[in-house]
């Protein structure tokens, strides 16, 4: 049997529009579309439709051949993104930082290999770089876009070979991916995120959406729904209901509202994929399925402008985030919005050049398609081999930093990058990357009044509350290393006499409950009666500062302190900054680390936290219960990287300790949880590192 090719629909190239302007506005304006990011799921559903669309025709027509498929999609896919690439190596060449060029280098080599995906996945971590600093980041979706297209096209063959139920294979791979994202975005949030399997069920919605728009080609299924029959009558019966003008229209509202819900009122704080995916992908499907008949579809996705948008989709995409990942990379943090603003017009001035001239010419030239396939590979593979060298490279010998454009952000650096630097005695330190720390220990940068009005306006909320429910509030700034240890740091670098986080402390300090204690006095008073308090090659405090910081902050709340014995470790301890640095054989020194045994240990065991909601990385939350405490209080722990060495202490002293996740994820709401929690904490401890201010 053979079936005419599909005619074009015009509201999917709107629905496209849709979904790039979500995601462009929020990469520009991430606190005025805060769920924008679910455009991708949107871009998922719509690949899915219209792809596994195309397979099944092919499939009926018994004319699928994979050397088509996948010059189609070579030629799809590979021009605008080897331009994008290719201008943003030479950009990068530019402004970026031998470091930074190293991992642009990585990015694109794993860009072209469509592996990005798992490559992101494996650099998440507390000393990763800001995600606004990776241009080629967006490129993880591509990659599980090209990895379902690996899989997908080769496991229909397969099923419709042996002559198996395509949409029954299709809703059990559906199921089997749905399922697997429910239970690991909990535990796994990041791999979750990035990782293909659990992205599969949302480009196969599209495909279940696909087999019903052909079911009627009666050589897909006919003979394979031997015990599916009344799927027959199922659909006959839906299809006369769903063409109805009502019946059309209300979906076609529902779906609008379930994007513009998704577009609108979800946030990166969520859990995601996750159940709340479901809001973009039902909104599409409904929107896909009820087509051109429906009012809205014609009025809002197939004018001219969404259609051209839709058109230049792909372009656009590709284009808007390295132009703002560059954007930020020079201005050091978060562009003035005018600028944002016209980097979308540039990024969309961009995207059409790129559509009409170079996508549109090699996708549908019909001149040597199979040869410009061919050729499209070889760049390809060219591309990301220069790629890979640059990421193997060390340009910082022949590339000077007085050589690059837009060095404004160079002001801040200490040595050859802005990731970290060497300070006297083989000490290291984190560079101004890492939340403008080189900035602030300098003054050359002082916190907006808003920002500190804020911290406040938190705190004094959860302080009262804590007030009402007689909970003791205590806020632990763990010091920078720099603070404790100036006389380590590089010889031309002074820091400032007044500290930046001082423009906080001098304000919090008249929140009433709050016991904000700042151990850095108590630290230059000791650390040369104590012994080293922070390791050379880390930026962490050791287990002695640890204890100190905890001793000062639970004797001024009255808790019981544990007894606690320090051994110095005469061994060097391996630092994480020593991988920031990409430093080997870098000299290690004993002393700066220690053992202890704690008097009274405590006897824990962890409860279940599934009823808690997930955190990202370095956000670790759990429940532990100590039948060996000190005293017989519960204490909730909101921290950051430098709760890890106050832990065992902490489970000394109380009975129960939740740890309910990151600050900078939970501070803002902590106020309505312990409200309308049943029950209550005696103590509630904030930890934060003094960079993070």
């Amino acid at each position: 049997m053979t079936s005419k090719k599909s005619p074009y629909r015009a509201e999917i190239d709107g629905l496209r529009a849709f979904a790039v302007l979500s995601v462009v506005g929020f990469h520009a304006f991430p606190l005025w579309v805060t769920g924008g990011f679910t455009g991708v799921d949107i871009f998922f559903v719509i690949s899915g439709f219209l792809i596994t669309g195309h397979i099944f025709e092919k499939l009926d027509e018994g004319t699928f051949r994979f050397s088509d498929f996948f010059q189609r999609r070579i030629r799809r896919i590979f021009p605008a993104l080897i331009v994008v690439m290719a201008s943003a190596l030479v950009f990068g060449w530019c402004v970026l930082l031998a470091d930074e060029y190293a991992q642009l280098g990585k990015h694109v080599a794993s860009g072209a290999a469509f592996i990005i995906n798992f490559i992101l996945a494996n650099e998440v971590g507390y000393f990763d770089l800001s995600v606004e600093l990776k241009p080629m980041l967006h490129l993880w979706s591509l990659a599980v876009e090209e990895q379902f297209y690996i899989v997908w096209p080769l496991c229909l063959w397969l099923a419709w070979k042996k002559k198996f139920n395509l949409l029954a294979v299709t809703l059990i791979v559906l199921l089997i991916s749905f399922i697997w994202n429910l239970t690991w975005v909990t535990v796994h949030p990041t791999e979750t995120f990035y990782w293909p399997f659990s992205r599969f069920w949302e480009l196969l919605s599209g495909s279940v959406l696909a087999w019903f728009t052909v079911q009627k080609r009666k050589s897909l299924y006919s003979e394979k729904l031997n015990n599916l029959k009344y799927l027959n009558d199922f659909v006959g019966g839906a299809r006369i209901f769903l063409q109805s003008t009502i019946a059309v229209n209300v979906m076609s509202l529902v779906g609008f509202l379930l994007l513009a819900s998704s577009t609108l009122l979800l946030d990166y704080q969520l859990p995601f994929p996750s159940a709340w995916a479901l809001l973009p992908i039902l909104g599409a499907l409904l929107v896909i399925g009820v087509g051109s008949k429906a009012w809205l579809n014609r009025v809002f996705l197939m004018n001219p402008i969404a259609v051209w948008f839709g058109l230049i989709s792909y372009s656009l995409y590709l284009w808007h985030w390295p132009i703002l990942s560059y954007l930020h990379i020079i201005e050091v943090g978060t562009p003035d919005k005018y600028l944002r603003i016209a980097a979308v017009f540039v990024s969309i001035f961009l995207a059409w050049v790129t559509y009409k001239f170079i996508e549109t010419p090699i996708r549908f030239g019909k001149v040597r398609q199979k040869l410009k396939s061919i050729s499209l590979v070889v760049v390809m593979v060219a591309l990301g081999s220069i790629g890979l060298f640059v990421s193997k490279h060390d340009f910082s010998n022949v590339r000077k930093t007085e050589d690059l454009i837009f060095n404004k952000r160079l002001e801040n650096r200490i040595g050859t990058s802005n990731r970290w630097y060497e300070g006297k005695e083989d000490w290291l330190f984190l560079g101004n990357s890492y939340e403008h720390t080189v900035e602030k220990l300098r003054l050359s940068t002082k916190p907006k009044n808003s920002d500190i009005e804020s911290l406040k306006s938190t705190l004094s909320e959860l302080s009262e509350v804590a007030l009402g429910t007689n909970t003791k509030l205590a806020l632990v700034v763990g010091p920078n290393k720099s603070t404790i240890y100036p006389e380590y740091l590089p010889d031309k670098f002074v820091p400032s006499d007044k500290r930046y986080f001082s423009f906080f402390a001098d304000v919090l300090k008249d929140v009433p409950n709050l016991v904000l204690y700042d151990p850095t006095d108590d630290f230059l008073r000791q650390k040369n009666i104590e012994g080293i308090l922070y390791y050379r090659t880390d930026t962490h405090w050791n287990s002695k500062a640890a204890f100190l910081a905890y001793e000062g902050v639970a004797n001024r709340l009255s808790l019981p302190v544990p007894d606690v014995n320090f051994e110095l470790n005469s061994d060097g301890y391996p630092g994480e900054l020593l991988g920031v640095a990409g430093l080997e054989n870098f000299p290690l020194h004993g002393g700066d680390s220690w053992r202890f045994t704690i008097e009274q240990p405590p006897k824990l065991a962890r409860e279940d936290v599934s009823a808690l909601s997930p955190i990202q990385s370095f956000g670790a939350q759990e429940i532990v219960v100590n039948s060996n405490a000190l005293s017989d209080k519960t204490v909730w722990v909101v921290g950051d990287s430098f709760t890890g060495a106050l832990r065992p202490y902490i489970y000394s002293t109380f009975k129960k300790t939740y740890y309910l996740g990151h600050w900078n994820k939970r501070l803002s709401d902590l106020a309505s949880i312990l409200r309308n929690a049943s029950e209550k904490p005696d103590v509630i401890i904030i930890v934060r590192v003094e960079r993070s201010f």
